[in-house]
């Protein structure tokens, strides 16, 4: 026989939150309609009080007819914080805050190793109720007092700002303290109401470069306590600068374009965002470009590097001095801007380099189970990334606007092997590359046949050599063409 009946939840002032009626048969034990109500709340049945007319139902093997349940029947649902747990907004933060403390004080105690029934219930839930305290700056100052214990912390701040927190560290034989501003990684919870998601490792690898060149702050990635088990948790603590002037801080006449182009390239080939005038800006008294904050972004492989170079989208967030400055420096300087960058921080080498220095703290982050953004492994997502960042970068160094199939001088006669062409002057004051890349280009169909019916090269297009008075040596690495007199010719380039 059926019976239906009315599910009420309640919390332990007798106010109802939820209510839902349902049918069972009259033989369906209580510890089955206890998993039914944890199918329908997610409440485990280690916290439910069933209630019936009043009286505390004990027995799970009951049935609803032995406990005397009839047809439209309340049931009620008690959990002592199921209040709590069903309130939204702002908070739910200090909800969850709190949830952290008293778990962190009865993991201490071993609480959940005496009660194990306990203990696998916390270990599914218990980082999902953590998650929304990602942001919360009273946790992130607990981790970063631990984080920099073992370097004699001094004493903490709070900056007034919700998202961040500041940390003064004086090191043993210092006789000055360093200041921190210390906060969670882009993608956690940074309001009332977000909840945090996974970091991005691309966020710390591009921490560790920017510093590398010279254009970031030292910084520092900070776990969470580890009592808390957060697994979406991570802080980043950047060294405070007092030298870093933000761009909304520059003088009109001192707005430097030079500066600017700088921001941007760092923002178009590393795919960083989110660099507002109080972000970027650059290093007092000098004209070299700063970023002390920003956003990871998707990456890819730009087909026209020229026009990612050229892309003022990243402006957007600047005043209109700052557009004017960009747009009074044309395509030729802002191009020999980027290139002169990029040799200044040898930016290939130190991206290798910064590749090194965040596998030691991806191991960390391992050991405790912090999890990261995309569907591949940190590793390969990691590596994908930085493919991605060397192909554009390589991209550009050969960008230019002459065009070598176009250009009608070449040598003529039979060669192969190594190849020297002296060549004098340069092509419309329009630099090449410095040394040591590799050129394509077409080769032309002017052939002869040697004995062994093979084709030789006879006629290979060079470019001039950009430096004036400067011998360029090519060294090819294909002459031989096919039946069809066409081929591709790749040959190094070193100018003596």
């Amino acid at each position: 026989m059926e019976i239906g009946l009315l599910l009420i939840l309640q919390d332990q002032d007798g106010v109802s939150h939820r209510q839902k009626p349902i049918t069972f048969a009259d033989e369906t034990t209580i510890k089955e309609l206890s998993k039914a109500i944890n199918s329908f709340w997610c409440i485990h049945q280690n916290y439910q009080e069933l209630y019936h007319n009043g009286k505390q139902i004990i027995s799970l093997k009951s049935t609803l007819k032995q406990i005397g349940v009839k047809d439209d029947d309340e049931i009620v649902i008690y959990k002592k914080a199921v209040g709590i747990a069903m309130k939204a907004g702002p908070e739910r933060m200090e909800n969850a805050k709190e949830a952290v403390k008293l778990h962190t004080r009865l993991l201490e105690k071993g609480f959940f190793n005496v009660y194990s029934s306990f203990n696998e219930f916390r270990m599914e839930n218990h980082h999902k109720v953590a998650s929304w305290t990602d942001g919360n700056t009273e946790l992130m100052r607990e981790a970063t007092v631990n984080h920099f214990r073992a370097l004699h912390f001094k004493r903490g701040a709070d900056d007034e700002f919700t998202k961040n927190t500041l940390a003064y560290v004086q090191l043993h034989g210092e006789k000055e303290e360093t200041k921190y501003n210390v906060k969670c990684h882009h993608f956690g919870s940074s309001s009332n109401s977000a909840k945090g998601q996974s970091p991005d490792i691309k966020e710390f690898f591009c921490y560790k470069l920017l510093e590398l060149i010279n254009v970031g702050p030292h910084a520092q990635f900070i776990l969470p306590n580890k009592l808390t088990g957060r697994r979406t948790s991570m802080y980043i603590a950047t060294k405070w600068c007092d030298n870093f002037v933000p761009i909304s801080h520059i003088e009109e006449e001192d707005v430097s374009a030079d500066i600017l182009v700088q921001i941007l390239l760092l923002g178009t080939f590393l795919f960083i965002d989110d660099l507002h005038s109080d972000n970027c800006g650059q290093w007092k008294g000098t004209k070299e470009a700063a970023i002390v904050d920003f956003m990871p972004r998707a990456y890819t492989s730009y087909t026209n590097v020229k026009k990612a170079l050229l892309d003022n989208s990243s402006s957007v967030y600047w005043e209109a001095i700052h557009i004017d400055a960009l747009e009074k420096c044309n395509e030729k300087s802002r191009l020999e801007m980027a290139k002169e960058c990029l040799k200044k921080w040898d930016l290939l080498s130190k991206i290798e380099m910064a590749n090194e220095q965040i596998k030691l703290e991806k191991d960390r982050m391992k050991r405790q189970d912090i999890g990261f953004k995309g569907f591949n492994s940190p590793t390969e997502e990691l590596d994908q990334y930085i493919i991605a960042v060397k192909e554009n970068l390589t991209k550009l160094t050969v960008i230019g606007p002459w065009d070598p199939i176009g250009d009608q001088r070449f040598i003529d006669g039979p060669t192969e092997g190594p190849v020297k062409f002296s060549v004098s002057g340069s092509l419309d004051g329009d630099e090449w590359l410095s040394s040591g890349f590799y050129i394509y280009m077409e080769i032309w169909h002017n052939c002869v046949e040697n004995k062994d019916d093979e084709k030789m090269l006879k006629v290979a297009l060079m470019p001039p050599c950009p430096i004036e008075d400067k011998t360029c040596t090519y060294t090819l690495k294909q002459d031989i063409t096919n039946k069809s007199g066409d081929s591709e010719l790749k040959a190094d380039m070193v100018i003596t």
